[in-house]
């Protein structure tokens, strides 16, 4: 049995689902003029179905809703919707994370707040971040290791700009002072 929780700042209007969906509340009102005639409308409960959108420069999709307010319209992610119904977040953070990578599973016990390093992290580690490359400094003298999630992760430990570990291989330098530079996948 799913439970419906208001969506905040959406009171009365909308729910969120714990199945992961949104709905309109049981009697929400609306007004619409028609020929000059303002209407009345009530509404019954119903699910919205929501679109499925590509996220800017990703291959990744969203789920997002339109709602409705004082006469205007905002879209909304999905997964935000749900986690700000169902998921305390008392350290405030920005980001929501789906911890099986799939961002049509919006139940809340698939969601996480987090920040976005933890949320790049996270990608990362599961594959679905394709770009960074893992890289790892070798040093020549002790030869420890030290692995790092991107080239400017590194670049960070080397106390250089976020370029320049990425600058360095891309013209087939692969080292640096005491350390050598590997590329994994």
């Amino acid at each position: 049995m799913s439970e419906y929780r208001q969506i905040p700042g959406y009171e009365n209007l909308y729910e969120a689902s714990s199945n992961g969906t949104i709905w309109t509340c049981e009697g929400k009102t609306t007004f619409r003029n028609i020929h000059g005639k303002r209407q009345k409308r009530v509404w019954k409960r119903r699910q919205i179905i929501p679109k499925r959108e590509k996220r800017q420069s990703s291959t990744h999709y969203d789920l997002r809703v339109e709602l409705w307010k004082n006469g205007s319209h905002q879209t909304k992610l999905v997964h935000r919707l749900i986690a700000m119904s169902f998921i305390p977040n008392p350290q405030n953070k920005p980001c929501i994370n789906h911890i099986d990578g799939n961002s049509e599973n919006n139940r809340p016990e698939n969601l996480e707040w987090c920040t976005y390093k933890e949320n790049q992290i996270h990608a990362f580690r599961t594959g679905l971040n394709k770009h960074c490359k893992r890289v790892e400094l070798i040093s020549t003298y002790d030869h420890k290791h030290h692995t790092f999630y991107s080239m400017a992760e590194a670049s960070k430990f080397l106390k250089m700009n976020h370029g320049f570990v990425s600058g360095l291989v891309s013209r087939g330098i692969m080292n640096f002072g005491e350390y050598k530079i590997l590329i994994k996948g």
